[in-house]
């Protein structure tokens, strides 16, 4: 059953709000562009694999490594449109200000995780670029891959900061 969200997404406002906006749509809109470059290497694959026996090298290792920084790079963006799955069985009944109450300490819990996740790609990148691991079939070398998504889970963490403080004040736009 799919029913309206007490806390909808609306238009940002403010500097504040809009710059927050406009980077995690860029990111999402950069994300956009990995998932398509992989769609089209994957089906340019699948047709040299099966009429001329030509796959793509290293097309398992790209897809992996293009999905990741896909999908970080689009979790900014969900925060501030708040498209996350929220699971209310439990406060269905939860009138709207606890609601919001409850939004504002996941939020502020994610924005946590997020910088927790941001440093720890970050020196997982620097570990990887110092020891030079590289993908098995093309040798691309692995920290590339970690380059938009340290960045990626900062900025998830800015947006999960200021949908808290949103919720939070009870504020009626982001």
């Amino acid at each position: 059953m799919a029913e309206s969200m007490d806390t909808p997404a609306l238009a940002p406002r403010g500097l504040i709000g809009r710059s927050i906006s406009t980077a995690c749509a860029v990111l999402a809109v950069l994300g956009g562009v990995f998932f398509l470059a992989e769609a089209l290497m994957s089906v340019t694959s699948v047709i040299g694999r099966a009429l001329f026996n030509l796959p793509v090298p290293g097309d398992y290792e790209l897809v992996q490594m293009l999905s990741a920084m896909g999908v970080a790079m689009c979790l900014p963006y969900c925060q501030l449109k708040r498209g996350h799955v929220f699971v209310d069985f439990f406060t269905v009944w939860a009138p709207s200000s606890l609601k919001r109450v409850l939004d504002a300490i996941a939020a502020l819990l994610l924005a946590a995780m997020s910088f927790l996740l941001a440093w720890r790609t970050w020196e997982g990148m620097l570990e990887m670029r110092e020891y030079g691991e590289t993908s098995m079939v093309i040798a691309l070398p692995v920290w590339w891959g970690y380059v938009p998504v340290a960045p990626s889970f900062a900025l998830l963490g800015i947006a999960a900061l200021h949908t808290f403080a949103l919720d939070l004040c009870g504020s009626d736009h982001a």
